[in-house]
């Protein structure tokens, strides 16, 4: 018989969740593709622990052509530095199906997506990963994008057992 550790025992990046509640970054930019997401410049460095794919998560989104973080871009911002969920906008990841995409993401630190669709190939990595990137209907998103934008450092639950995004304001999305 094997114990099982504590559950707050050494959490890894690729730790599933069951239920989720963390703050959450809006992003309502469409087609972000894998390329975006993962640089290909990047694509040349092996993945390994403390060398890993985070600093180059939408890095030309991110930063300027001088490296300096653009302020407006939602990670960048304070409030949202510490978010776990990212809210996306239609077809996240797609383009060509580089599986260093979903390792940006989660070694990004991000837990979960929400979009209103992502690149099937990108979200069965992802999926595999440990990420789930749930969709929910456009309006749910631009309700979730409102919350966060009126109230950056906002919270939102996923509930995987239940099937339900919970909004920073209670209204719950199957």
């Amino acid at each position: 018989h094997h114990r099982r550790p504590p559950a707050d025992a050494g959490v890894s990046a690729m730790q599933p969740f069951t239920v989720l509640t963390a703050v959450a970054a809006p992003l309502p930019i469409a087609k972000i593709d894998t390329g975006m997401i993962l640089p290909g410049r990047y694509m040349r460095r092996h993945r390994r622990p403390g060398h890993d794919y985070g600093e180059a998560f939408l890095y030309d989104l991110r930063f300027d052509e001088k490296g300096q973080p653009r302020p407006d871009f939602p990670t960048n911002q304070p409030a949202y530095k510490d978010a776990k969920i990212l809210v996306t906008d239609q077809d996240f990841g797609c383009g060509s199906s580089r599986e260093g995409a979903a390792f940006a993401v989660m070694d990004f630190g991000l837990k979960a997506l929400i979009g209103p669709s992502f690149a099937e190939i990108f979200q069965g990595n992802c999926i595999q990963n440990g990420i789930p990137a749930i969709t929910l209907p456009e309006a749910g998103i631009q309700d979730l994008w409102r919350q966060l934008h009126t109230a950056p450092g906002a919270k939102i639950t996923i509930d995987l057992p239940n099937q339900v995004v919970i909004a920073p304001d209670g209204v719950r999305h199957t």
